[in-house]
């Protein structure tokens, strides 16, 4: 009898030290080893926002050009003044101001945020000012071809993303040297360029989404 109970007392030791070993053979609860893989996740392009470049501002030939323009109007014949007809409230703020040479042409691009349709006068000048201030423009070029962008506002105390400068850069178009956009007076935002030839032809148009005025200038055969 005392032999079977010492047999029975060595089963359930044994019993027991198997228990513990089974349960010792696995991670626990308290295991610092991480039992998944964590996976870097790569960004997403969907729903980004990608700042643009300082090339595009003032740039002359990179970033954001416009090229994706279907059916714009003709050249004119002559290089007379050039007027298009505003609609909707003088609600749009020049945000960004471009330039780049074409297949043919040169090519500046103002464009703003808000709403309503821009009007515009474009013609050449002999002698360009700062409108409000009067002070002279003086720019690279023979000819200097100025526009007026109407249904503009001048950016609210505090607001951010307009226009900020340079308020005059140089370009490398063929007929297009310089631009100066002096800033916005009275509902109305002023650009001059600094053309290379006298008289060339020049056409200008507006775009939605977002709104852009084009001024688009002919090269000139030498």
């Amino acid at each position: 009898m005392t032999r079977n109970r010492h047999l029975l007392t060595l089963a359930a030791a044994g019993a027991a030290l198997a228990l513990l070993a089974g349960c010792s053979s696995g991670p626990g609860d308290d295991d610092p080893t991480p039992t998944a893989t964590t996976t870097e996740e790569t960004p997403s392009a969907t729903g980004t926002a990608t700042e643009p470049s300082p090339s595009e501002s003032g740039s002359t030939g990179t970033g954001h050009t416009d090229d994706d323009i279907a059916d714009p109007p003709p050249f004119p014949a002559d290089a007379t003044e050039d007027t298009g007809e505003a609609s909707g409230e003088p609600d749009l703020l020049l945000t960004d101001v471009r330039a780049a040479e074409h297949d043919g042409f040169d090519r500046v691009v103002l464009e703003f945020a808000g709403t309503g349709t821009p009007g515009w006068r474009a013609s050449y000048t002999d002698a360009p000012a700062q409108e409000g201030s009067g002070n002279p423009i003086d720019l690279e070029g023979d000819a200097d071809l100025q526009i007026f962008v109407s249904n503009t506002r001048y950016p609210d105390e505090g607001e951010t993303g307009f226009w900020e400068g340079p308020n005059q850069f140089e370009t490398e178009g063929e007929e297009v040297e310089e631009v100066n956009v002096p800033g916005t007076f009275e509902g109305e935002t002023q650009a001059v360029l600094g053309i290379d030839s006298v008289g060339a032809p020049f056409r200008v148009f507006a775009l939605t989404d977002p709104v852009r005025v084009v001024i688009d200038v002919q090269h000139v055969e030498d």
